[in-house]
């Protein structure tokens, strides 16, 4: 078992653990079975979600914080509403290794997710399955390095989508303005 410590500099925080669990994975040559990753807090939870946009963190707490508000009005919910969104996440996941590698897409992370901070937590780590021979070297799954190119398109897709969105708000913002200038002439 391997326990990490995390420092934590604000009241709700998301930090990505995700090269602390590949370092344990590699530390222990864990060939195929499964990452155990146990949060022992009753204000934290771990979880697995995107990574690619910037806005994770602050969206991620603006819409918890919308379901479940620490204030209601002028008035404090209480010092279980943190512990109840952390029971939601759950203090606990199961992640898979095959060939040594971590089964997460390209564009997801393990995150450790703290609802009341800050301070000093950890996070437990331990292992189940086969280990990597001596001289044997982690390798990506077919399946997975197949699934991380279409990730790649699928990026792609999303690029040309929002300039096709941006496109179509620059015509109608040019109709509107348009539409004003007929009006006041």
């Amino acid at each position: 078992m391997k326990i990490i410590d995390i420092e934590i500099t604000s009241n709700e925080q998301l930090i990505d653990i995700t090269e602390q669990v590949k370092d344990y994975v590699n530390e222990v040559r864990l060939k195929d079975g499964f990452i155990h990753i146990q949060i022992p807090e009753r204000t934290s939870a771990v979880t697995i979600s995107i990574n690619d946009d910037w806005r994770l963190e602050k969206e991620f707490f603006k819409k918890m914080n919308h379901l479940l508000p620490k204030y209601d009005g002028m008035s404090f919910t209480g010092w279980t509403t943190s512990n109840v969104k952390a029971s939601i996440f759950g203090l606990t996941i199961q992640v898979m290794v095959q060939n040594g590698t971590l089964i997460l897409d390209k564009n997801q992370s393990i995150y450790f997710v703290e609802f009341q901070g800050p301070g000093q937590r950890q996070c437990y780590m331990s292992t189940m399955g086969t280990n990597l021979e001596v001289g044997e070297e982690p390798k990506m799954p077919e399946f997975l390095r197949i699934l991380h190119e279409n990730r790649s398109d699928l990026k792609a897709e999303h690029e040309r989508i929002q300039e096709e969105m941006r496109t179509e708000w620059r015509l109608k913002e040019e109709l509107r303005l348009e539409s004003e200038k007929n009006k006041n002439s």
